[in-house]
């Protein structure tokens, strides 16, 4: 019987060890996916869609700009056009 006992002891031991270890390559693996996903994200900005993206972005905020420019020159030769009207 005491035999059993010093085996089931020994068992929970292993057990307990084998979790902390676990736990330990856990937080290692948890942290390279972090520096990983990071790397990625970085590596990604790089990529010719993203400077796609970043060049239709600044073409449209130029054509827009340009509209506006327009919309206020308009409303410069023709005050009152595109002003709300007071309800009276």
């Amino acid at each position: 019987m005491h035999n059993r006992i010093k085996r089931l002891e020994e068992l929970v031991t292993g057990a307990a060890a084998l979790i902390n270890r676990l736990k330990e390559e856990n937080d290692v693996l948890r942290k390279q996916v972090e520096l990983l996903g990071a790397a990625r994200s970085k590596a990604a900005t790089g990529t010719a869609a993203a400077r796609e993206l970043a060049d239709f972005k600044a073409k449209l905020r130029r054509r827009l700009e340009r509209i506006c420019a327009k919309i206020d020159k308009v409303n410069d030769v023709q005050p009152g056009l595109f002003e709300e009207e007071d309800g009276e």
